[in-house]
């Protein structure tokens, strides 16, 4: 099941990217970024540069490129590992809201959590290629 994953495998794992860099689809990302903290405080809050924060998201988003990158091995639920992209160099365009995280802090939970709300549209940035191919998990 899910041959296309032997394509991706790296550092013990089978990744599984829906946007790839073959398949001539990119995307683009409007992140709605709920954090607590007083309005207004988006560079200086404690949990980090609002930059330095969407680089980390980013990372998240794609497969590692580095296997310092992954931590252990998979587990039993992450064969395949599904990931959005195969790189982040596939986002085209992206737009950051920010807001106030309303919601009471959990017991345990830590302040500097976010709450994230992404829609990720595709774009056919290349017509060269059978688009259709990136719904494909042979």
């Amino acid at each position: 099941m899910y041959k296309m994953a032997d394509k991706f495998e790296r550092c013990g794992y089978r990744f599984l990217p829906l946007v790839r860099n073959t398949s001539g689809v990119a995307v683009s990302l409007d992140i709605l970024f709920l954090r607590r903290g007083e309005a207004g405080r988006l560079v200086s809050s404690g949990g980090g540069d609002i930059d330095n924060r969407i680089k980390t998201l980013f990372d998240a988003l794609k497969m590692p490129q580095h296997c310092q990158e992954v931590v252990g091995p998979p587990d039993a639920d992450e064969d395949p590992f599904l990931c959005l992209l195969e790189d982040d160099s596939l986002i085209t365009e992206f737009k950051v809201t920010t807001d106030r995280l309303l919601t009471p802090l959990e017991e345990g939970g830590y302040e500097n959590n976010v709450r994230l709300i992404i829609h990720v549209k595709t774009l056919v940035v290349r017509q060269d290629t059978d688009t259709w191919d990136l719904f494909k998990f042979d």
